[in-house]
């Protein structure tokens, strides 16, 4: 089989995952998070936005909880949000104003125009790209000149003794406690092995530089346990 193909059916299966649990996917994070998905948003928000940025792009948009946040801080030019499920645009329409535009597309091939905002960001999403550097491209032809990218993930703590503590709760109570929720083990099976597996934070950062982004700052919350990182074109 193609590494075409390969990459193909894993977007799929992603796909699927998300679409069959949208509709519960806020109540169960929030649960399995103990609220600090929230928190996190609310103080990634607050590190990123400068009052100066006129329109704003969320890739995997979800159920629109981020570009929410940013939305009500003053009035946008221009508010779009993307996603690949159906299903996350559908509860991202129920709670979002009209003046944000959902596109349905891939990560990988975004109709969108380059150099088109000035903010481009991303929550709980970066672990699920199949295609890092094809995505990080991607976002760095849709920003204007100075234009930043806000990437928020859920990630491992640094401390090893942190670290030791999250392992169990990372690999066993989450896929447990959220297949229970959900009705799909899979699915959180999936988002546990993800958060085990992905790459450090650093190594990000060292893909956005390599694919021409500057001044790439790591912010760790709650030991470690997400991270946002900020990038400029």
């Amino acid at each position: 089989m193609s590494t075409a193909n390969t990459l193909s059916e894993k977007k799929e299966t992603i796909r699927s995952f998300f679409d069959s649990i949208a509709s519960r996917y806020d109540r169960i994070n929030q649960v399995l998070s103990w609220n600090l998905d929230d928190r996190w948003r609310k103080r990634a928000v607050k590190l990123v936005f400068s009052g100066q940025e006129r329109s704003i792009l969320d890739l995997g948009i979800g159920t629109g909880k981020f570009i929410q946040l940013f939305s009500i801080r003053k009035s946008w030019d221009r508010l779009v949000g993307l996603d690949f499920s159906l299903n996350m645009l559908f509860e991202a329409r129920k709670e979002l104003s009209s003046k944000v535009l959902l596109v349905s597309a891939d990560f990988h091939d975004i109709p969108l125009q380059a150099q088109s905002f000035d903010l481009v960001i991303s929550s709980y999403t970066l672990r699920s790209v199949q295609d890092l550097p094809g995505f990080a491209r991607e976002i760095h032809r849709l920003l204007n000149p100075g234009g930043k990218a806000a990437l928020l993930c859920l990630t491992r703590p640094v401390h090893p003794i942190w670290r030791i503590l999250a392992y169990p709760y990372l690999k066993f109570f989450l896929p447990l406690m959220g297949g229970a929720l959900s009705g799909h083990q899979d699915a959180y099976h999936f988002l546990s092995e993800s958060i085990l597996t992905f790459q450090e934070p650093e190594k990000t950062v060292a893909l956005l530089k390599q694919e021409g982004f500057r001044d790439a700052k790591i912010y760790r919350f709650t030991f470690g346990l997400a991270t946002l990182i900020v990038a400029y074109k």
